[in-house]
């Protein structure tokens, strides 16, 4: 068995052992079966066709984002690049990373080049990531200028704040700083230095000068579509939260038990906690960062409605777009007609093509 197989294999058991594990503390938290078996009742097909409209219409809404950082790229091409990636990373360990693999590969078989392909990927990663924090930072602020938490919540609120806004501080820095990506770059550069002492396939490398370079490559894209980029991107962000906040008033929780910014929080929150636990789509881990959040303060009789608000949400957003992922991937497996050269700019293609056979 080769050191790849075993990799997969440990990540595998990783993933679902992390499933498992979060699965029995929600369980545990939620107090009894009996409760889950009351949100499963409670679930109506109404309810359960709105939030799959709403859901289709999150997913719709980053086909945009994606046409704005690939000139060329089809609305067509960009539903099926993002459905098919977002099946992938909802079912398999490590699923983000395998999701950004087959985007990439999808890009090139259309013809799109190495530079452009990765800059459009890392482009829309940057901006879901700071639209979607910032919403969050927004979300928190409310949260304890208002009152709506108490006790020691309050400095975990303004604790996550100041995390959250350094974060999207330092991503949004690394874009528009030279001075401040060269930094950057240079503390990579050491921290790859040191893993290349135990590590011998990863080689010392100068990371300060790819860094910048990228930043420069970068820039160039969105130069012109950074206004629409943000503005979709926000949108989309938006959408997803009010998906969350639809499914969660539908079950029966209202403005005074379940506010919106805590919905808002709550939808940051997951996505967090899903970034950083290695599950497919957050798995497990993105329910149990929905209830604890939305369920701060909630009575125990409540609890049955907030399993059934986070179920429908998931269904909505985590289980929906595998079966159309499925599709778009076939789809693009057997449409062959489109994979010709796409009419592109090749300027700057050749720096990071360079750098990336290089990495």
């Amino acid at each position: 068995m080769t050191r790849s197989h075993v990799r997969k294999i440990l990540s595998a058991v990783l993933s679902y052992g992390v499933v498992g594990l979060v699965m029995w503390l929600l369980y545990r938290t939620v107090g009894h079966s009996d409760a889950v078996a009351d949100a499963l009742s409670s679930i109506t097909v109404a309810q359960v066709v709105v939030v799959s409209i709403l859901g289709l219409v999150y997913l719709v809404s980053m086909f945009r984002p994606m046409v704005y950082t690939l000139p060329g790229l089809t609305m067509r091409q960009a539903g099926v690049a993002r459905t098919a990636s977002l099946a992938l990373a909802n079912t398999v360990p490590e699923g983000g990373t395998v999701a950004t693999g087959l985007t990439f590969a999808i890009y090139r078989s259309w013809g799109f080049g190495v530079a452009d392909s990765s800059t459009s990927i890392i482009a829309i990663g940057i901006w879901t990531n700071l639209s979607r924090y910032a919403l969050m930072a927004v979300g928190l602020v409310v949260l304890v200028a208002f009152g709506s938490v108490t006790g020691s919540t309050v400095w975990i609120a303004i604790g996550a704040c100041v995390i959250v806004t350094a974060v999207c501080l330092s991503i949004a820095l690394v874009v528009t700083n030279d001075g401040f990506a060269r930094r950057i770059g240079r503390v990579m550069t050491r921290a790859r230095t040191l893993l290349a002492k135990r590590i011998k396939r990863i080689e010392p490398r100068d990371m300060e000068q790819f860094v910048a370079d990228f930043r420069e490559h970068l820039l160039a894209r969105v130069r012109t579509c950074w206004r629409s980029l943000t503005a979709t991107m926000l949108l989309s962000q938006l959408l997803g939260a009010l998906v969350l906040g639809v499914s969660v008033r539908m079950s029966g929780l209202d403005q005074n038990q379940i506010g919106w910014d805590r919905i808002v929080v709550a939808f940051g929150a997951m996505w967090l906690a899903a970034f950083v636990a290695p599950t497919p789509g957050g798995l497990g881990v993105a329910e149990a960062a929905l209830i604890a959040v939305l369920g701060v303060g909630l009575a125990t009789d409540a609890q049955a409605q907030l399993v059934a608000a986070v179920l429908l949400y998931r269904f909505a957003t985590w289980f929906l777009p595998i079966p159309l992922g499925l599709v778009a991937y076939l789809y693009w497996r057997l449409t062959n007609n489109w994979r010709v050269p796409v009419v592109q700019p090749s300027s700057d293609r050749q720096t990071l093509s360079e750098d990336s056979g290089n990495s």
